[in-house]
């Protein structure tokens, strides 16, 4: 009778053991908590990134520093300018009031001139028992040709008596060219006319005449003389002027 032919045997599936299964289960925790890391990193870098706070890249911080340098610069050149007009302002404002303060005192000074005529004809309209002759505002004035001068003055006489016949003259005392030793001009020499008088003088008379200096004279002083001509009560007056002194009266 015919054998039948045998199965192989299958070995039985062994089950792991406690110690394998335990390891497994260490290795699959590990690998969770590690991507659980990962993943948390990440999450964390983008939310800080999200909110501005994650470290700037090193090219970005130099273009932010270098930007606010720029509007730092543009502070302080716009702060500048400011400063120079205002600076600017500030000059023009004080040239003004300098020269308001100049107009000030000019018309200060022309006031009180018209203040003083006015007390000297109010002293010359009363009197103020006074009878006597009397010279003022000598002046002397260049006329723009070489040696020749305009003279003006006053001849007055306190009070509103009768009137007098004056004569007056004019010298001028200096160094003559190539002489070493002063010398005086009169009249004649000065190149003034005959007609010196002066007729029915009451209070005041004003007087203006033309002098002409020999070429290479040196002026030193000017002499005006006056007086009356048929009242021997009144005595002669004469006023000396330096010459240089005159002509700075006329600056």
């Amino acid at each position: 009778m015919p054998r039948l032919p045998r199965r192989p045997r299958i070995p039985a599936r062994r089950r792991p053991s406690r110690r394998r299964r335990g390891t497994w289960w260490a290795g699959l925790l590990a690998i969770a908590l590690v991507l659980a890391a990962v993943a948390g990193g990440l999450g964390w870098l983008a939310s800080e990134r999200h909110d501005g706070t994650a470290c700037v890249e090193p090219q970005a911080g130099i273009e932010a520093l270098r930007a606010d340098l720029e509007r730092e610069v543009a502070a302080r050149q716009t702060a500048e300018e400011a400063l120079r007009r205002a600076e600017q302002h500030l000059a023009i404002k004080e040239a003004e009031l300098a020269a308001y303060a100049g107009d000030i005192e000019r018309q200060e000074k022309e006031l009180q001139t018209l203040r003083d005529e006015l007390a000297f004809y109010q002293r010359l309209a009363e009197g103020s028992g006074e009878d006597g002759l009397g010279i003022r505002a000598l002046r002397l004035q260049p006329t723009g040709q070489s040696g020749v001068f305009d003279v003006s003055f006053q001849l007055y006489r306190p009070g509103l008596g009768r009137s007098v016949d004056l004569r007056w003259s004019l010298e001028v005392d200096g160094l003559a060219a190539d002489a070493e030793e002063p010398s005086t001009l009169d009249a004649e020499a000065l190149g003034l006319d005959s007609g010196r008088t002066l007729e029915e003088l009451r209070l005041l008379r004003h007087q203006r005449v033309r002098i002409r200096l020999p070429e290479g004279f040196e002026p030193q002083h000017l002499t005006l003389r006056a007086s009356a001509e048929d009242d021997e009560e009144l005595d002669p007056v004469s006023e000396r002027a330096d010459w240089d002194r005159l002509l700075e009266g006329m600056q």
